[in-house]
């Protein structure tokens, strides 16, 4: 990932069109402020993922049957998409509470890429379309992916969603991403506490809030490495800031809590492991005492925010491999095909969660369950 220890952003993206984002600059005299030569490549290893998951949706079966899945997990997998893919209502959203669907759609976008499929080819790459061109609709114009009620969590899933996509669409689709996610990157960096107090460097359900928390910090952190990963310059400042702050979540004995010199809990420590993992603190103190602490307590069906934890903590776990990964994710697996419904979905258990409904449910179910498959570039180790 490039990064510029300017505090603003020179947008770089893949294929160069002229109508590539263009965020905000300011300065002069360093490389940085250089425009990308009117033609730059794919990306090396994004190409190569792509073109792996084309091969993967247009050549049928044999390929994804070497893929390291149980036949009763790839039937649970399968069950659940097709499931999913039912849900979908005429203009492109996927049904949740009215603040929750910009996130809940983008949720469900990732677990069809999750199993390889792709919006270019497949049998459900017209609903993934569809859901691409309406979080894509309902952008503002500063950027925000929200509607009314939305927060930064939806804003922050959403611009992941698109990057995600953004080397696996048609090109029009592929420019208006690349304008939409431009604008969506200068919103989080703009939302980010630039404060000198526990709370610098981190997001919060609210743009304009003056404190922040793990669990919102991590996908707007997720987001501006995804975008790094598409070719676009992060200022290196609001990387460091966001790591900062994940650093001051981590609980002395072990995990991570959702606000400094909290308790730790299990969807938080997921979240501070692959935060720490994916910018590239690997093995870093605080990741290897969330893992021992996830360990040692294992997800519980029951407990709050059950499908926020089987999420994380499954990405968590892949990141610091070795006995964290053996221990786990076949917890997680278990559980998840013993609740899975006959229709192939999830419901979720507990009241807040209960807002996203069941496509939320089986969104992040899914996305668990999807882990060994590998396919989703941001959290390829």
């Amino acid at each position: 990932m490039r990064i510029t220890h300017r505090n603003t952003v020179l947008s770089c993206w893949p294929g160069g069109e002229t109508s590539s984002p263009q965020l905000p600059r300011s300065g002069s005299g360093t490389d940085c402020d250089r425009q990308p030569p009117a033609k730059r490549p794919f990306n090396r290893s994004c190409l190569t993922l792509w073109l792996c998951l084309v091969c993967l949706a247009t050549g049928g079966g044999r390929a994804f049957a070497r893929a390291p899945i149980a036949e009763n997990v790839r039937l649970a997998i399968n069950s659940g998409l097709k499931w999913l893919a039912r849900q979908q209502r005429p203009d492109g959203h996927f049904p949740a509470a009215a603040q929750d669907r910009v996130a809940v759609t983008s949720l469900a976008v990732m677990a069809f890429l999750a199993r390889g499929y792709t919006p270019i080819s497949g049998p459900y790459s017209h609903v993934m379309n569809r859901a691409i061109d309406w979080v894509l609709s309902i952008q503002r114009h500063n950027g925000y992916f929200v509607t009314n009620g939305g927060t930064m969590y939806d804003h922050g899933i959403a611009t992941v969603m698109l990057e995600e996509c953004y080397g696996m669409v048609n090109h029009q689709r592929r420019k208006a991403i690349g304008r939409a996610v431009g604008r969506a990157v200068a919103f989080i960096l703009a939302a980010q506490k630039n404060s000198r107090g526990i709370f610098a460097g981190g997001w919060r359900y609210q743009p304009q809030a003056n404190d922040a928390d793990i669990s919102v910090t991590g996908w707007q952190l997720m987001a501006l490495r995804g975008a790094g990963d598409c070719g676009a310059v992060i200022p290196a400042s609001a990387l460091r800031d966001g790591i900062a702050f994940v650093l001051r979540d981590a609980v002395p004995n072990g995990g991570f809590a959702y606000q400094p010199h909290g308790a730790a809990g299990r969807a938080r420590t997921g979240t501070g492991i692959v935060a720490l993992e994916l910018l590239g603190k690997r093995n870093s103190p605080q990741a290897v005492s969330g893992g021992d602490y996830l360990l040692a307590h294992p997800l519980d069906p029951g407990m709050q925010f059950y499908f926020y934890a089987v999420y994380y903590c499954s990405q968590a776990a892949n990141q610091l491999q070795g006995r964290y990964w053996r221990h786990i994710y076949p917890t997680i697996r278990r559980q998840l095909i013993q609740f899975q419904e006959n229709d192939g979905s999830w419901t979720p258990r507990s009241g807040i969660e209960g807002q996203g409904g069941k496509v939320y449910a089986t969104s992040m179910a899914l996305l668990a369950l999807c882990v060994p498959y590998n396919y989703l570039p941001l959290y390829q180790r």
